[in-house]
């Protein structure tokens, strides 16, 4: 017995080790194939779900209100600073480790949002691998949507594998409008200050009107 282990060579011990791995490989990807297609209905309704979150841009929406509420201590949009209004008024914010919650208020309804960042570590989810960051939308404390992403750069593109988590409801219009009164705000705020007196008089010289 002790001489069949004598005549082994590295190169045989590795040979029979990358069959077993590819075994392995093909077997959890069988499997895997068929728990998928086992419970085709219900990834298809997911699949239905990112679409619509996506065509509704609740992810990009999310993000805008997650940077202003983390960004603009107390914010509160006032009834003349936007022409869509709605009442926003941020309240508590919270940091704990790499995680921060913030609890505000849309239309008299409280939501709480909840970034946490990993450090740029991934984890596997479905099979595919996304950055570690997750920012969640929570309503009456229950999660209804989520997504993996990086807030550090200067652009961020999600794509409806990043959608994690979505669950429709009332607080879709609240989330819409909210990012609607805030970018409204913002267009209001910028043609204020390009229509200024001060910014005529400075044209005018310019000009020598």
């Amino acid at each position: 017995m002790s001489q069949n282990y004598d005549d082994l060579s590295l190169l045989s011990v590795r040979s029979a080790f990358d069959h077993l791995q590819t075994t392995i490989s093909r077997a959890l990807q069988r499997i895997e194939r068929q728990s998928q297609l086992s419970h085709n209905e219900v990834f298809s309704a997911i699949k239905e779900r990112r679409k619509l979150a996506k065509v509704l841009r609740l992810d990009q929406r999310l993000i805008h209100l997650y940077k202003e509420l983390s960004n603009r201590a107390n914010l509160k949009i006032s009834e003349h600073e936007s022409l869509i209004h709605c009442e926003i008024t941020s309240s508590i914010i919270v940091h704990e480790g790499d995680e921060q919650s913030i609890q505000f208020k849309l239309n008299g309804n409280t939501y709480t949002l909840q970034f946490a960042d990993r450090a740029g570590a991934c984890i596997a989810y479905y099979g595919e691998t996304f950055k570690s960051s997750n920012l969640a939308l929570l309503s009456a404390g229950k999660e209804v949507l989520s997504l993996h992403l990086d807030l550090k750069g200067d652009s961020e593109i999600i794509t409806e594998q990043q959608i994690t988590a979505f669950v429709p409801g009332k607080w879709i219009y609240d989330i819409i409008h909210a990012y609607e009164t805030l970018v409204t705000a913002e267009n209001l705020k910028s043609l204020g200050c390009a229509y200024s007196d001060e910014k005529l008089e400075v044209l005018k010289h310019k000009f020598g009107l």
